[in-house]
């Protein structure tokens, strides 16, 4: 809900990025009726207002922000505290707070959607999350007085600031996948609404059974989200068609408009689209009528993105154990590729400056070794 989105980029950003975030809030409501609609008939014990937090309805503004502080916390998240992957301290341009804010309230929103946890918890598992780790995260950019001292700053509260987004993503998806792992299907919520301070009730929340297991919220998680994203995308850049099964051509196109919407939003610094082959391997042993399908080989798409706003934190998670990343380009890409009815397989290879991610594309088989223009059925 609104005022619980709130309290979260109270707690995640700061006052004035709160303030600024909400400012846009209605700009980003990126296919939020669609999003929301199929859960109104969902088995489920919650009453007509949404979800609204018991930390949000008995706290006041002023202890509120103060909880904004930097510092550690004592009651940390996990059981033994684990050390962060070093920060890239790379230089980055400013992301636009709209994409910013699109990337995170659509992550949230999913999370509420999908009955993973009680979102009360969830908001106090992040602020903890976000305290424990603030303090190292920083530091890491610059240590006044000593011998490693790094260049660069981060701006703690900043969503724009790519430094500050990598670190509060890392923390939110680190949440997300803590909540998930637990694995809550039926669970009691306190609601409440702020100004009604004292005034909150507890709701019965009951998982849609379709979601009942961890891998089929981890792959619903991640489609809502691209769906989401690519939403906003294509409202930013009318280029990006949708078909079904377009030609490979029109298919590249395609993804070089979302990645060039990426970099216009300052999403990354720069961003290539290639396209490639892997090659076919027939087993010689055998006719061709006996192949399998994959042995024509898959023809494929390749984005690389330079110094994304995510590329630490995609490696802090993966490095984390977490199955569930914050790779909102590949979620993007692979929302588009459904929407055109291709089934895709995708790789990652990360370095220090960018990442690139390799699409399989199911059904746009590559030319079989030989030159043979024509792949024959199986």
């Amino acid at each position: 809900g609104d005022a619980a989105w709130l309290l979260v980029a109270l707690l995640a950003f700061g006052p004035a990025t709160a303030s600024r975030s909400w400012a846009r809030v209605e700009k980003t409501r990126v296919s939020a009726p669609q999003q929301r609609a199929p859960m109104r008939s969902r088995v489920r014990c919650r009453g007509a207002a949404r979800r609204r937090n018991m930390l949000f309805s008995t706290m006041t503004i002023p202890s509120l922000l103060a909880l904004t502080g930097p510092g550690r916390s004592v009651a940390a998240p996990w059981d033994t505290e684990k050390s962060l992957l070093r920060p890239l301290n790379i230089p980055r341009d400013p992301m636009e707070m709209e994409m910013a804010v699109t990337l995170m309230r659509s992550s949230y929103d999913v999370t509420d959607g999908l009955d993973i946890c009680p979102m009360d918890d969830f908001q106090t598992q992040f602020y903890k999350k976000r305290v424990q780790y603030q303090t190292e995260y920083s530091s890491a950019f610059y240590d006044k007085g000593s011998p490693n001292q790094r260049a660069g700053t981060v701006m703690i509260g900043d969503l724009t600031d790519p430094q500050y987004f990598d670190f509060i993503s890392f923390v939110q998806y680190g949440v997300i996948n803590d909540q998930i792992n637990k694995d809550r299907r039926v669970f009691e919520e306190t609601v409440g609404v702020f100004g009604d301070e004292g005034n909150f009730t507890t709701q019965l929340i009951v998982r849609d059974l379709q979601f009942s297991d961890r891998g089929t919220v981890i792959k619903e998680h991640a489609k809502r989200v691209g769906d989401l994203v690519l939403d906003y995308l294509l409202s930013q850049n009318k280029g990006i068609k949708i078909a079904d099964r377009p030609d490979f051509d029109d298919v590249e196109k395609s993804l070089s408009k979302i990645q060039e919407t990426f970099v216009a939003k300052g999403f990354a610094a720069s961003a290539k689209v290639e396209a490639g082959i892997r090659p076919a391997k027939p087993d010689p042993a055998k006719g061709m009528s006996e192949q399998p399908f994959d042995v024509r080989g898959d023809r494929s798409i390749s984005v690389t993105l330079e110094r994304p706003v995510n590329l630490w934190s995609q490696q802090a998670l993966r490095q984390a154990g977490y199955s569930l990343l914050n790779n909102f380009e590949v979620k993007a890409v692979k929302s588009f590729l459904r929407r055109c009815n291709i089934e895709s397989r995708v790789e990652s290879r990360y370095n220090s400056l960018g990442v690139t991610h390799t699409f399989y594309l199911d059904g746009y088989a590559a030319p079989l070794p030989g030159g043979a223009s024509v792949t024959p059925a199986f």
